[in-house]
């Protein structure tokens, strides 16, 4: 009789999927905290855009105060003030977060 010895056997097949589930488990969550670190950086991304907007379109009126704006489900808080030196200061706030400019 001949033997058929074509292919993987069952207890081959588990191993081969176990060992793929592991290196899957290993990156899980370093693919986790990229897209973390990814989302967090477009919303510094979103609020220095903002600041510079906003400093743009007060400029000219030399407007001082805060304004909250909303963008892409985030609301952010722009404040700009002036120094005693004469200078400016942007900053704009959200979700426990603060970037300034001078």
């Amino acid at each position: 009789m001949l033997r058929n010895e074509k292919g993987f056997t069952f207890l081959e097949g588990i191993v081969s999927f176990g060992l793929v589930l592991m290196v899957a488990a290993t990156f899980f969550p370093l693919m986790s905290n990229m897209l973390h670190q990814i989302n967090e950086s477009k919303k510094e991304m979103n609020a220095y855009r903002l600041m510079y907007e906003q400093t743009e379109k007060l400029q000219d009126l030399e407007a001082l105060g805060s304004d909250k704006l909303t963008w892409l489900q985030t609301e952010f808080t722009i404040i700009m003030e002036k120094t005693q030196k004469g200078d400016w200061i942007v900053c704009a706030q959200y979700e426990e977060k603060s970037h300034c400019v001078e």
